[in-house]
């Protein structure tokens, strides 16, 4: 088992730079896909990261989205011999300290996902708190289950090969919808979730590129999608709940 820390990158050079010593501090390979930066914002970050022997930066060549940027991510991390890459935003909202919580819980079980259960202080937008009690709602019917407990957050730690297999057999989304997607279809693909409380801030002076009108569109489309694909595996969802998968 080897594992990496997979840092999707736009346009964050600042809340990145200053966050890159505590990554370069865990010990762990690094492999940031940045996500078609403007050209300043990009160069910062590859001159940065070339510093360090153990970092590895891959730049698409326009903004596709974060989803994008991810799946791309896990490609690249599995084409360097990585078995399990674990997911962390650019902007320091993500605790460093948890991480190792995390690697041990994954060790335990290699094929499971290893989710992030946000605990947010005072700096959370009340919006973002309350928001993830409606995709809590939703990721409950389109799975018949209670197994995602937070489809949201972005720090989480895949099993590549059984990731690989999960983009054969499904569509993703490419944008702000492929956190909640990635779990659904984990269920729907019967991999195992485990779930892990992480403290969660909003640096001072944050840069979020999650846009309310247009993402919150993006989650709406997202969740008819997969209602629709909940009903048509509604039997083989059934059948799993019967035998208490």
């Amino acid at each position: 088992m080897s594992y990496c820390l997979l840092i999707p990158h736009y346009n964050h050079e600042r809340q990145f730079l200053a966050f890159l010593p505590q990554l370069i501090a865990t010990g762990l390979p690094l492999v940031i896909v940045d996500d078609g930066s403007i050209e300043q914002s990009r160069a910062q970050v590859a001159a940065a990261v070339a510093q360090h022997a153990n970092a590895h930066f891959f730049a698409l060549q326009r903004n596709r989205g974060k989803g994008s940027a991810l799946k791309a991510g896990f490609y690249f991390a599995r084409s360097l011999g990585f078995t399990h890459a674990i997911q962390i935003d650019a902007d320091g909202q993500h605790d460093i300290a948890d991480i190792a919580g995390f690697v041990q819980q994954s060790q335990a079980q290699p094929e499971a996902i290893i989710c992030g259960k946000p605990v947010f202080d005072a700096s959370a937008p009340k919006a973002r708190v309350y928001g993830r009690k409606v995709t809590d709602f939703w990721v409950a019917l389109e799975t018949l289950s209670l197994r995602i407990k937070d489809g949201l957050c972005g720090f989480r730690v895949y099993p590549l090969a059984q990731i690989e297999n999960l983009l054969d057999r499904y569509f993703i989304g490419n944008r702000m919808d492929v956190d909640t997607e990635l779990l659904v279809k984990a269920v729907w693909l019967n991999i195992h979730l485990v779930f892990i409380n992480t403290r969660v801030i909003y640096p001072e002076h944050n840069v979020s590129h999650f846009n309310y009108l247009r993402d919150n569109l993006l989650l709406i489309k997202l969740h008819s999608r997969l209602m629709l694909g909940m009903l048509v595996r509604l039997p083989m969802l059934l059948w799993q709940r019967l035998r208490g998968q």
